[in-house]
């Protein structure tokens, strides 16, 4: 195996269940993925299917039954800095301004990659919203603060679980692709797991559609290049629905998804 590929989110030969009662719901049955360093990976598929218990797994906050997950040659099975877990609700503090909400996560005083709170909060977009408390914030503010508080100690795996379906649509696009500039620089490694064709066609280096429980990859998908080479990022959804390939790329994905749901019926 090369040497890049022992660095990728490596899943190999995953199960795990829920037990409810006498009863017993198998989520992953042998499930095997991979992930590339450094891109921007989404997962798309039917509700209640797994996939947010798969991100869990990851992040080590549930354990398989059997099997090994593996990032930059690491077994995971504990929770580690390195691997951050953004959930939709921003789960802030109520009584904590967005400055020490972000300074919570860092409350031993452990070394950062930013030289200071002030130049994350900067990145981020909060610069003049640093003194405010979550009550005095919109939705796209809190998730802002929840988004600076994982980036303040740079992972180098970023799970993304629905973070931006609580936003109108406007605001779920500037802060989508605000972020993606800022993975970009730092060239994490990104898992998301959305409902948002759209979102996840955009911002993705890689798109995963995938099938009912047990949870398995029906499919994958990767975007064509733009008319003019830019990212679809840098372009937007507006520009990028303008783009004759975007759009067959976006009905590729909806055709699979949409296959999946009839198949579950």
């Amino acid at each position: 195996m090369k040497t890049d590929q022992i660095n990728d989110l490596i899943l190999k030969n995953i199960s795990f269940s829920y037990y409810e009662k006498n009863n017993k719901k198998i989520i992953l049955d042998n499930f095997n993925c991979k992930i590339k360093k450094g891109k921007f990976t989404s997962i798309i598929g039917p509700s209640g299917t797994g996939k947010s218990s798969l991100l869990k797994l990851i992040a080590g906050l549930i354990e398989p039954e059997k099997g090994e997950i593996k990032f930059e040659n690491q077994t995971l099975n504990k929770v580690i800095n390195q691997i951050t877990l953004i959930q939709q609700n921003p789960s802030l503090m109520p009584w904590l301004n967005v400055y020490d909400n972000i300074t919570l996560a860092n409350s031993n005083n452990k070394k950062t990659n930013y030289k200071n709170i002030d130049e994350l909060i900067k990145d981020i977009g909060l610069g003049e919203f640093s003194s405010y408390f979550p009550h005095k914030l919109s939705g796209g503010l809190l998730q802002r603060v929840a988004i600076a508080r994982a980036l303040l100690f740079y992972p180098s795996l970023l799970l993304l679980d629905e973070p931006f379906a609580a936003l109108d649509n406007l605001s779920r696009e500037i802060i989508s692709t605000e972020l993606v500039s800022i993975i970009k620089k730092k060239s994490l490694t990104v898992l998301m797991v959305t409902h948002s064709i759209e979102e996840a066609a955009l911002l993705s280096d890689e798109v995963l559609v995938t099938g009912t429980a047990p949870l398995r990859v029906i499919d994958k998908f990767n975007p064509p290049k733009s008319f003019n080479n830019q990212t679809w990022q840098n372009l937007g959804l507006r520009k990028s629905l303008q783009d004759k390939s975007f759009n067959v790329y976006l009905k590729l994905i909806r055709d699979t998804s949409y296959s999946v749901l009839q198949k579950e019926k």
